[in-house]
Protein backbone atom coordinates (compact mmCIF):
# COMPACT_ATOMS: atom_id res chain seq x y z
CA UNK A 1 0.00 0.00 0.00
CA UNK A 2 1.28 3.70 -0.86
CA UNK A 3 0.76 6.17 1.78
CA UNK A 4 -1.00 9.14 1.31
CA UNK A 5 -1.25 11.49 4.18
CA UNK A 6 -4.42 12.94 5.45
CA UNK A 7 -3.53 16.30 3.62
CA UNK A 8 -2.43 14.74 0.86
CA UNK A 9 -5.84 12.57 0.65
CA UNK A 10 -8.10 15.32 0.96
CA UNK A 11 -6.72 17.57 -1.45
CA UNK A 12 -6.53 14.67 -4.36
CA UNK A 13 -10.36 13.49 -3.59
CA UNK A 14 -11.19 17.63 -4.06
CA UNK A 15 -9.44 17.91 -7.30
CA UNK A 16 -11.15 14.48 -8.23
CA UNK A 17 -14.12 15.45 -7.23
CA UNK A 18 -14.64 18.06 -10.17
CA UNK A 19 -13.62 15.80 -12.66
CA UNK A 20 -15.84 12.97 -13.65
CA UNK A 21 -15.21 9.21 -13.39
CA UNK A 22 -11.39 10.23 -13.11
CA UNK A 23 -8.46 8.58 -10.81
CA UNK A 24 -5.11 8.33 -11.03
CA UNK A 25 -2.22 6.70 -12.51
CA UNK A 26 1.37 5.95 -11.15
CA UNK A 27 4.49 4.71 -13.65
CA UNK A 28 8.18 4.69 -13.75
CA UNK A 29 10.36 5.33 -16.35
CA UNK A 30 13.76 3.33 -16.23
CA UNK A 31 12.56 1.48 -12.95
CA UNK A 32 15.35 0.12 -10.53
CA UNK A 33 18.30 2.72 -12.57
CA UNK A 34 19.43 5.65 -11.87
CA UNK A 35 17.68 7.12 -14.61
CA UNK A 36 14.13 5.85 -12.60
CA UNK A 37 11.37 9.07 -13.39
CA UNK A 38 7.73 8.43 -11.06
CA UNK A 39 4.80 9.96 -12.64
CA UNK A 40 1.34 10.59 -11.64
CA UNK A 41 -1.46 10.62 -13.75
CA UNK A 42 -4.98 11.13 -14.61
CA UNK A 43 -6.67 8.01 -15.65
CA UNK A 44 -10.45 8.49 -17.03
CA UNK A 45 -13.00 5.70 -17.12
CA UNK A 46 -10.72 3.29 -15.93
CA UNK A 47 -11.50 0.03 -15.02
CA UNK A 48 -9.13 -2.33 -13.31
CA UNK A 49 -7.48 -5.19 -15.92
CA UNK A 50 -5.38 -8.24 -15.23
CA UNK A 51 -2.09 -5.95 -15.18
CA UNK A 52 -3.43 -3.84 -12.82
CA UNK A 53 -3.58 -3.08 -8.93
CA UNK A 54 -6.32 -1.10 -7.62
CA UNK A 55 -5.26 0.52 -4.68
CA UNK A 56 -8.55 2.24 -3.11
CA UNK A 57 -8.76 5.64 -1.09
CA UNK A 58 -11.51 8.47 -0.14
CA UNK A 59 -13.19 9.08 -2.99
CA UNK A 60 -10.70 7.75 -5.84
CA UNK A 61 -8.75 4.51 -6.74
CA UNK A 62 -5.17 4.26 -7.82
CA UNK A 63 -4.30 1.84 -10.74
CA UNK A 64 -0.17 0.69 -10.65
CA UNK A 65 1.31 -2.02 -13.34
CA UNK A 66 1.97 -5.24 -11.17
CA UNK A 67 5.50 -5.35 -12.75
CA UNK A 68 6.39 -2.05 -11.26
CA UNK A 69 4.53 -2.31 -7.46
CA UNK A 70 7.62 -3.39 -6.09
CA UNK A 71 9.38 -0.62 -6.52
CA UNK A 72 6.81 1.70 -5.05
CA UNK A 73 7.65 -0.33 -1.40
CA UNK A 74 7.67 2.40 1.57
CA UNK A 75 6.40 4.80 -1.08
CA UNK A 76 4.48 8.06 0.59
CA UNK A 77 2.34 10.96 -1.36
CA UNK A 78 2.81 14.01 0.98
CA UNK A 79 0.88 17.79 0.11
CA UNK A 80 3.57 20.16 0.91
CA UNK A 81 3.35 24.20 0.35
CA UNK A 82 0.45 26.84 1.19
CA UNK A 83 -3.10 27.81 0.32
CA UNK A 84 -1.47 29.46 -2.86
CA UNK A 85 1.13 27.55 -3.84
CA UNK A 86 0.59 23.71 -3.23
CA UNK A 87 2.60 20.95 -4.90
CA UNK A 88 2.41 17.12 -4.10
CA UNK A 89 4.95 14.68 -3.90
CA UNK A 90 5.48 11.20 -4.56
CA UNK A 91 8.54 9.96 -2.27
CA UNK A 92 9.59 6.30 -3.52
CA UNK A 93 12.61 5.40 -1.54
CA UNK A 94 12.95 1.91 -3.94
CA UNK A 95 12.72 2.99 -7.54
CA UNK A 96 16.19 3.38 -8.34
CA UNK A 97 16.66 -0.37 -6.82
CA UNK A 98 17.12 -3.21 -9.13
CA UNK A 99 14.17 -5.00 -7.02
CA UNK A 100 12.10 -6.51 -9.67
CA UNK A 101 15.83 -8.11 -11.67
CA UNK A 102 16.85 -9.55 -8.39
CA UNK A 103 13.51 -11.11 -7.80
CA UNK A 104 13.10 -12.62 -11.20
CA UNK A 105 16.62 -14.00 -10.91
CA UNK A 106 16.47 -15.28 -7.43
CA UNK A 107 19.41 -12.51 -6.76
CA UNK A 108 21.51 -14.81 -9.45
CA UNK A 109 25.00 -13.32 -8.78
CA UNK A 110 26.19 -14.38 -12.20
CA UNK A 111 23.17 -12.31 -14.11
CA UNK A 112 24.83 -9.65 -12.10
CA UNK A 113 27.68 -10.38 -12.92
CA UNK A 114 26.74 -9.92 -16.51
CA UNK A 115 25.31 -6.67 -16.15
CA UNK A 116 28.33 -5.22 -14.96
CA UNK A 117 30.71 -6.83 -17.70
CA UNK A 118 28.78 -5.29 -20.61
CA UNK A 119 28.00 -2.33 -18.94
CA UNK A 120 32.18 -2.31 -18.57
CA UNK A 121 32.33 -3.53 -22.05
CA UNK A 122 30.00 -0.51 -23.27
CA UNK A 123 31.84 1.97 -21.58
CA UNK A 124 35.28 1.04 -22.92
CA UNK A 125 34.90 -0.24 -26.10
CA UNK A 126 31.83 1.57 -27.39
CA UNK A 127 31.34 4.43 -25.54
CA UNK A 128 34.78 6.55 -26.59
CA UNK A 129 33.37 6.16 -30.41
CA UNK A 130 30.39 7.66 -29.20
CA UNK A 131 31.93 10.59 -27.04
CA UNK A 132 33.36 11.93 -30.58
CA UNK A 133 29.62 12.94 -31.49
CA UNK A 134 29.15 14.25 -27.54
CA UNK A 135 26.90 10.89 -27.06
CA UNK A 136 27.10 7.70 -25.29
CA UNK A 137 24.75 4.83 -24.19
CA UNK A 138 23.50 3.47 -20.82
CA UNK A 139 23.04 0.16 -20.09
CA UNK A 140 19.26 -0.31 -18.47
CA UNK A 141 18.28 -3.66 -17.90
CA UNK A 142 19.40 -7.51 -19.68
CA UNK A 143 16.00 -9.16 -19.57
CA UNK A 144 15.53 -12.84 -18.64
CA UNK A 145 15.17 -13.71 -22.20
CA UNK A 146 18.63 -12.26 -23.31
CA UNK A 147 17.84 -8.89 -24.69
CA UNK A 148 20.33 -5.69 -23.49
CA UNK A 149 18.44 -2.61 -22.87
CA UNK A 150 19.91 0.77 -23.63
CA UNK A 151 19.55 4.11 -23.71
CA UNK A 152 21.25 6.42 -25.67
CA UNK A 153 22.30 10.01 -24.50
CA UNK A 154 23.79 13.33 -25.29
CA UNK A 155 24.46 13.90 -29.45
CA UNK A 156 22.67 10.22 -29.86
CA UNK A 157 19.58 11.35 -28.48
CA UNK A 158 17.28 12.13 -31.52
CA UNK A 159 20.44 11.93 -34.11
CA UNK A 160 19.16 10.13 -37.40
CA UNK A 161 21.84 7.27 -37.69
CA UNK A 162 20.99 6.26 -34.03
CA UNK A 163 19.28 3.05 -35.49
CA UNK A 164 22.59 2.05 -37.83
CA UNK A 165 24.64 2.81 -34.89
CA UNK A 166 22.18 0.44 -32.84
CA UNK A 167 22.35 -2.14 -35.36
CA UNK A 168 25.98 -1.98 -36.83
CA UNK A 169 28.52 -0.64 -33.46
CA UNK A 170 26.62 -1.15 -31.31
CA UNK A 171 24.47 -4.99 -31.51
CA UNK A 172 27.02 -6.49 -33.63
CA UNK A 173 29.71 -5.94 -30.77
CA UNK A 174 28.02 -6.82 -28.00
CA UNK A 175 26.34 -9.94 -29.36
CA UNK A 176 30.24 -11.08 -30.63
CA UNK A 177 31.68 -10.92 -27.01
CA UNK A 178 28.75 -11.90 -25.39
CA UNK A 179 27.16 -15.21 -26.01
CA UNK A 180 24.41 -14.64 -23.41
CA UNK A 181 23.40 -11.56 -24.94
CA UNK A 182 20.65 -12.05 -27.90
CA UNK A 183 20.36 -8.75 -29.26
CA UNK A 184 20.19 -4.85 -27.86
CA UNK A 185 16.77 -2.49 -27.57
CA UNK A 186 16.62 0.82 -27.95
CA UNK A 187 14.30 2.18 -25.11
CA UNK A 188 15.08 5.93 -25.79
CA UNK A 189 12.58 7.95 -26.66
CA UNK A 190 14.41 10.28 -29.38
CA UNK A 191 13.88 14.11 -29.12
CA UNK A 192 15.42 15.16 -31.66
CA UNK A 193 17.35 19.08 -31.33
CA UNK A 194 20.41 21.15 -31.17
CA UNK A 195 21.98 18.28 -29.05
CA UNK A 196 21.27 15.51 -31.75
CA UNK A 197 24.63 15.02 -33.72
CA UNK A 198 22.81 14.08 -36.98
Amino acid sequence: MINITKKAEKYLKKILSKKNNTNLRISIKFPGTEYSECKISYEINKNKCNEDIELKYDGFKIYIKKNIFPYLNDSKIDLFGDNLNKKLMLLAPNVKNNIYSNNIHNNNIENNMLFYKVQNFIDYNINPMLNMHGGKIILINITITGFAMIKFLGGCNGCSMSNITLKKNIEEKIINNFSEIKGVKDITEHHRGSHSFL
